[in-house]
């Protein structure tokens, strides 16, 4: 359990970098409006939700599989998150120079909204699938949920939320600027999903 408190303390942290670097960057490219950062959160919100949701589906219908395959399946969830890292900021800039001229038209807020969407939601899905993937492991390789193993990640989690936010609004991005912040997320993802395959 102590390797999943690590796990999931770097992936909140990574995750937060993220949201916070995406977030700035839309604003930078789409304009700072209020909502703007609604469709941003609201993106990021319901990848979580959708991702929880389908993992959640996932695992009851392939509960027989042995603890080493959820595991994997969290480890390549990382792998996707960190992949984010690689190609989200020039994905949102790519969309201002495809809406460039647009400003002010009626359907400016619309057609920002799906590009934000089509370029977040993959990444924000597969963060939202690593509880129920770890959790599928655990669980597999326990014999059976320790009641303490859902809070026991959730505060790692958590823990590393707040840490990220902290560091890449303060530090990180006064730093290293948008692009080199998000490798170094992608890089911390990478090196969590070669732990979970190491762990399988």
């Amino acid at each position: 359990m102590g390797v999943f408190f690590v796990f999931f303390f770097l992936s909140g942290s990574c995750s937060l970098v993220y949201q916070v670097v995406w977030l700035r960057v839309a604003m930078a490219d789409f304009g700072v409006t209020t909502p703007l950062i609604s469709i941003v959160l609201s993106v990021f919100m319901a990848g979580l939700a959708l991702g929880s949701w389908g993992g959640g589906r996932l695992v009851r219908r392939l509960e027989n599989r042995p603890a080493a395959f959820f595991v994997r399946l969290y480890g390549t969830a990382e792998l996707i998150i960190g992949i984010s890292g690689l190609v989200v900021v020039g994905l949102l800039r790519w969309g201002r120079t495809l809406l460039m001229g647009q400003w002010g038209s009626s359907g400016y807020y619309v057609v920002s909204a799906c590009w934000i969407a089509l370029v977040l939601l993959p990444f924000c899905t597969a963060m939202g699938a690593t509880f129920p993937l770890a959790m599928a492991g655990i669980r597999a390789a326990f014999r059976g949920e320790s009641p303490r193993s859902f809070s026991y990640l959730y505060v790692a989690n958590v823990a590393g939320a707040m840490a990220g936010t902290l560091m890449s609004a303060f530090v990180f991005i006064e730093v290293m600027g948008f692009s080199h912040t998000v490798l170094v997320a992608a890089w911390l993802n990478a090196v969590v999903a070669l732990g979970a395959f190491a762990a399988a």
